[in-house]
């Protein structure tokens, strides 16, 4: 029998050409004063591995409201965190997610947002992106908050709904107008009565996949060029053929 150098247990020498116990003191390892010392003199002279290289800064623009963004050029971005948010939907009551996407330009993150959008077009009121973010705090922390838009030099946000935290982001905005799905009824009104009720078929690149096109094949309803497979298959089968001649 052996006595362990680590945990001082007697044993058989499986491990650590027979000197340790089990595995786990096998792979402990005690270093010496000496030993430490030499490794800490060695990492002094070790060279960090961006010393002496200029980090590259970029300026994209935010697609979502058209501000400039400054990032490295190792970490792209396409939106700013406030407008990230926004991108990427929200709940409304009674709406489930909001439906967003791109009309004629504008970025609308519901279709509260999109039926006000169409009328301002529809009617050439002139209205813009707000572009200005506000502080506000919640939970003990200081956040940004990007309202929707500027119409007359007054500030507009659209909501399905207000919850606390949507009440103190409107609080840290002076005079800003908040319009819900009531203050709406006349633009509800309009598109709906000229573009049906699912308007957000209106979108741009149809997000949605609602079927708004006919079939090229049998003419039935589609969302893209053809409604099913068979019917891709065979339209496309007939235009190679076409080429082939």
């Amino acid at each position: 029998m052996k006595e362990c150098p680590i945990c001082k247990k007697e044993h058989l020498g499986e491990y650590g050409s027979g000197r340790f116990c089990s595995r786990s003191c096998s792979n402990t390892r005690t270093f010496s004063d000496e030993s430490n010392l030499k490794k800490s003199l060695s990492n002094k002279g070790t060279i960090p591995w961006n010393k002496g290289k200029e980090l590259r800064w970029l300026t994209s623009t935010c697609l979502y409201c058209g501000g400039s963004i400054r990032h490295l050029m190792s970490s792209k971005r396409k939106y700013h965190n406030e407008c990230w948010v926004k991108t990427s939907g929200g709940l409304r009551k009674g709406s489930g997610r909001g439906k967003s996407g791109w009309y004629k330009g504008y970025w609308c993150d519901s279709r509260y947002e999109l039926a006000w959008v169409i009328y301002q077009l529809e009617h050439n009121y002139p209205f813009e992106r707000n572009k200005v973010e506000y502080e506000y705090e919640w939970d003990g922390k200081i956040k940004k908050y990007l309202p929707d838009f500027i119409q007359n030099g007054v500030t507009i946000e659209i909501k399905g709904f207000i919850n606390n935290q949507t009440q103190a982001k409107i609080d840290s905005v002076p005079n800003l107008k908040v319009l819900s799905k009531p203050d709406l009824k006349n633009e509800f009104e309009y598109v709906e009565n000229k573009f049906g009720k699912n308007f957000i078929e209106l979108y741009e690149g149809n997000p949605y996949k609602s079927k708004k096109n006919k079939c090229k094949m049998c003419g039935e309803p589609a969302s893209n060029i053809y409604c099913s497979q068979s019917c891709s298959g065979t339209g496309n089968n007939k235009n190679s053929k076409i080429k082939d001649q």
